[in-house]
């Protein structure tokens, strides 16, 4: 239960029974500091109440709250799309749904299955409809695919000639972003594209190689674009300091450049709290706040490995506590707050957790993600989010993904295992687990009313594991 919409609704019901501020303020401020299961709330609120109401009224007014609170879930529980990278706030995070946590008795069930081209770019859902940008042949490919058949409404491709330098997947590794009517798109030789969502048809293409002599880093490029308003920003490590660029999302045409930096593997994000808007941008040598309007740098901070060989691969998340990021190779975790033009430590080091290429999740106060180099078998950890202290640490689990629906985390595993576990700072509970890929998962999985898609190299799988099937 969210306390906050139960006071919202308590409130609201207190006032149309005319029971008045004073009463209701008693009582809502007692319900605020208790647990935040309905009963416990109805029994505290009713025992709190002043003595000189009847009961009838009190009845009444939880009965109207009952109701308000009714309404307002239905529209909660149907959830949201999966528009980007990360997810809706794009943080790995999902609010007002639920899974089915007995998986012995009642495991997610595939829905579909389909085989796909090869790449790290995960899929992203909208309006019941699933978009994957993958490869096949020569060809960068975006498929739209109708969510409940697995069916394939249309295909938008355009040639990539991307080859890995260390062997591995040759495919697009950023994932694509809906916003409106539009769908953009950076492949992993950096061709930036904007698609009609409901027909695939091209409105613009941009070429950053050759436009802005971008380079291809160690693993081809890789942040996922990020639209803001009227434009698409892209880190795309390109010359002449347009390390990050933003373009007018209807004409490709650029709108702003920022920083002389390369590119990392890290996304951008939005902070969209309070009157001004900012960017956050990790970029392989520092971390910066944006004005998303003109690519103005407001702050920086360095914050890279002193090893060459190294990348800064999970994106920045925006917490109550501050902005955290994390790295391996040395580089280890950051939590800053930025007060004008200074971004001030909070706290840092390579102990609490470093995040090789899987950015973490945060609930209620704590941060669950990946420990250590991929290569090296990882461990999952929690950590406090405000002091960085580890609450507690798993090992033998290897590599992988998290998204955190409500209560719960979702491990996409490299190895093609789904874990269910606890969002807990007490231990390490697994609630479930079930193989449903091949191993070589890298791409983020998306997650949207009950439907969870994950993809290895060649295979895209949907599962239904609504705790309401």
């Amino acid at each position: 239960m969210d306390e906050f919409l139960f006071l919202q609704c308590f409130c609201y019901a207190c006032f149309k029974l005319n029971i008045g501020y004073g009463y209701a303020l008693d009582a809502t401020h007692f319900i605020s500091i208790q647990s935040p299961h309905l009963p416990p709330l109805l029994l505290h609120a009713a025992i709190r109440f002043p003595h000189n109401l009847s009961m009838r009224t009190v009845f009444h007014t939880f009965r109207l709250t009952a109701i308000l609170l009714a309404c307002a879930y239905a529209t909660v529980a149907r959830g949201g799309d999966w528009p980007q990278f990360l997810g809706p706030h794009r943080n790995g995070a999902v609010t007002g749904e639920t899974i089915r946590t007995n998986w012995k008795n009642q495991p997610p069930k595939k829905q579909w299955e389909q085989k796909v081209g090869s790449g790290f770019s995960g899929p992203i859902i909208s309006d019941k409809t699933v978009f994957l940008y993958h490869r096949l042949g020569t060809q960068s490919t975006l498929d739209s695919i109708d969510l409940k058949s697995g069916e394939r409404n249309w295909r938008y491709q355009h040639a990539t000639q991307y080859r890995d330098d260390f062997g591995f997947d040759n495919g697009p590794r950023a994932t694509p972003c809906v916003d409106g009517d539009s769908i953009f798109l950076m492949s992993a030789d950096g061709m930036l594209s904007a698609v009609e969502k409901n027909s695939g048809r091209k409105r613009w293409e941009v070429d950053a190689k050759s436009t802005w002599k971008s380079g291809k880093g160690f693993f081809g490029m890789a942040p996922s674009p990020l639209a803001v308003g009227d434009v698409v920003v892209f880190i795309i490590g390109g010359q002449d300091d347009s390390g990050v660029i933003a373009l007018n999302r209807n004409t490709g045409k650029l709108a702003w450049k920022a920083t002389a930096d390369e590119a990392g593997y890290a996304s951008p994000v939005l902070e969209n709290q309070g009157k001004d808007p900012a960017l956050w941008v990790w970029t392989r040598e520092k971390l910066y706040t944006m004005e998303p309007g003109s690519g103005h740098i407001l702050a920086s901070l360095p914050w890279r490995s002193s090893m060459n060989a190294s990348v800064n691969a999970a994106t920045p998340l925006l917490l109550p506590e501050g902005v955290f990021v994390s790295a391996s190779y040395g580089a280890g975790a950051l939590l800053v707050k930025r007060k004008g033009n200074l971004l001030n430590r909070i706290w840092s080091g390579d102990d609490h957790i470093s995040n090789h290429y899987a950015t973490c999740v945060y609930h209620q106060g704590y941060l669950y993600g990946f420990h250590g180099r991929q290569e090296y078998g990882p461990e999952f950890r929690c950590i406090e989010a405000a002091t960085g202290k580890v609450q507690w640490s798993e090992d033998n689990l290897s590599a992988g993904s998290v998204i955190c629906v409500n209560d719960q985390l979702l491990l996409m595993m490299e190895s093609g295992e789904l874990i269910l576990l606890e969002a807990s700072p007490d231990a390490f509970r697994t609630l479930g687990r079930r193989q449903i890929l091949p191993s070589g998962v890298r791409a983020f999985p998306a997650f949207s009313n009950g439907i969870f898609l994950a993809r290895s190299p060649e295979r895209l799988v949907c599962m239904e594991m609504s705790g309401n099937p």
